[in-house]
């Protein structure tokens, strides 16, 4: 039986949900503030290390990363998150579509930034419940 993990955004906490049935697609709610809006399905390391994308491939892919070619960055950001099962953010995917339109990094780095998109020097990791609840 698989166990997965889920962020609630509400209470910024992170929960582990053990999945009985592999037919169960349904998102749990959250065990403190009772609301499945705000879940959102993590990626585990375990999940991670299955992936086809070797740790290594990542580490190479991302050395090479060429920062003069924004739509080579939005394509090898697009894979790695393919290949990790990973959903991107609506931000996320705003910004890799304008990368791939050729528009400049660092513009594209700076308005995030202004819009408060992962605020500089502000703690927002969530914190790790230590309970198992069942999905």
């Amino acid at each position: 039986m698989p166990i997965y993990e889920y962020h609630c955004i509400g209470c910024n906490t992170i929960y582990q949900f053990l999945v009985k049935r592999s037919s169960s697609t349904g998102t749990p709610s959250c065990p403190r503030c009772g609301t499945p809006d705000g879940m959102k399905k993590l990626m585990s390391a375990f999940s991670v290390g299955r992936s086809s994308l070797s740790p290594d491939g990542m580490a190479s892919d991302i050395e090479n990363l060429d920062m003069e070619d924004p739509r080579y960055m939005a394509r090898t950001i697009r894979r790695m998150a393919d290949e990790m099962g990973e959903d991107l953010d609506p931000q996320v995917t705003e910004a890799l579509e304008r990368l791939e339109s050729g528009e400049d990094p660092e513009k594209i780095e700076r308005e995030l930034e202004e819009a408060d998109f992962g605020p500089p020097g502000k703690d927002t990791s969530p914190s790790r419940d230590p309970g198992l609840y069942e999905a």
